[in-house]
């Protein structure tokens, strides 16, 4: 009998979330199918291994659509094309960062011979090096700098503990919201589009300029159906009707730890979680409520250019705000009151 894998036991095993999966499927990147008898979905066994392809090669730094590129060619020309560009990109960061380490090497032999004297006067007074300096091109620098970025991504794709360095502390602000829940297949995606439908209807950026758009899983846990939930929330001005089957909500605002990602990197939510467990200022400061996600919350970035742009359906969004609800620790140890959804 083949063994198929529902999608809580895909989660777990491969340690991708469920959304993820969704997001894979919806570009047609991997499928899923229904168990005859049964309403949950379930991965068979060719499905896992083209997600552990995909795994594999987002491992690789390979975006998205080049994967799709690999994994749609019967033969191999695809494959062969990507790893030839990418590996001829790192053969110029290479020979670029060789160039930055002679000029280092450079400095760093003039520092050691004049110890006695301030580095600024070493550095800039002395034409020789600074004209070893001068003659290396912006894009050494640059390539340099995406090296730095690319290390540290590769470190944090490994198995072991990760570090976020790029959480901001946002504050939320009080507001009045009209809410789109939906339980089922593709929640996201309905719930998308009721508020689309909505905000299009009522052009609700004239009357709300600063729109703004936040989600989160509800119900969270996903179960033997393999079905979850998904409320999207929609910031409105005071007193707007809100027609069904929206309802109106109010959001109690709040401070927030925040991450950006590309849309599909959800991974990172774990990344974030581990950034307030450490946290020697800030602490976790939701209700702790797996049905609402912890009162974490999704902001869909730039909301208003995409409301706007798409015509129809819910607007295809590129980044997303990780938002956990946290709260500034007091030194005796108490904790200070922060709002939370």
């Amino acid at each position: 009998m083949e063994t198929v894998l529902t999608v809580t036991e895909v989660t777990r095993t491969y340690g991708v979330s469920a959304r993820m999966l969704r997001h894979y499927e919806k570009l047609g990147l991997l499928s899923s199918d229904r168990k005859e008898d049964y309403s949950y979905r379930v991965y068979r066994p060719e499905d896992i291994r083209r997600l552990r392809q995909i795994l594999v090669l987002r491992k690789l730094r390979m975006p998205l659509k080049e994967i799709g590129d690999i994994l749609n060619d019967p033969g191999s020309a695809a494959a062969i094309g990507v790893f030839e560009k990418n590996l001829s990109q790192m053969d110029d960061e290479i020979c670029s960062l060789q160039a930055v380490c002679g000029v280092i090497e450079a400095f760093l032999r003039a520092l050691k011979q004049r110890r006695m004297l301030p580095a600024g006067e070493t550095i800039l007074g002395d034409s020789q090096l600074l004209g070893l300096a001068e003659n290396l091109s912006p894009a050494s620098t640059l390539i340099q700098e995406e090296r730095r970025k690319i290390m540290e991504n590769l470190k944090q794709a490994e198995s072991t503990p990760r570090t976020l360095r790029d959480v901001r502390i946002v504050h939320l602000p009080e507001s009045d919201v009209a809410a789109a829940h939906v339980v089922g297949d593709d929640p996201e995606d309905r719930a998308g589009r009721l508020i689309a439908e909505f905000v299009r209807a009522s052009r609700l950026w004239e009357k709300h300029p600063g729109l703004r758009l936040y989600g989160f899983n509800h119900p969270s846990p996903m179960d033997e159906t393999g079905f979850h939930g998904y409320e999207f929330w929609i910031t409105v001005p005071d007193g707007m009707e809100v027609p069904p089957p929206l309802e109106r909500k109010h959001f109690a605002g709040g401070t927030y730890a925040a991450h950006m990602i590309p849309m599909g990197n959800f991974e990172e939510w774990e990344w974030l979680y581990e950034w307030v467990q450490s946290s020697d200022e800030y602490e976790y400061a939701g209700r702790g409520d797996p049905e609402n996600m912890f009162d974490n919350l999704e902001e869909h970035l730039n909301y208003h250019d995409h409301v706007l742009a798409a015509t129809e359906g819910e607007p295809q969004t590129a980044q997303l705000d990780l938002l956990i609800p946290v709260r500034r620790k007091t030194k005796q140890g108490g904790q200070e009151d922060s709002a939370c959804t």
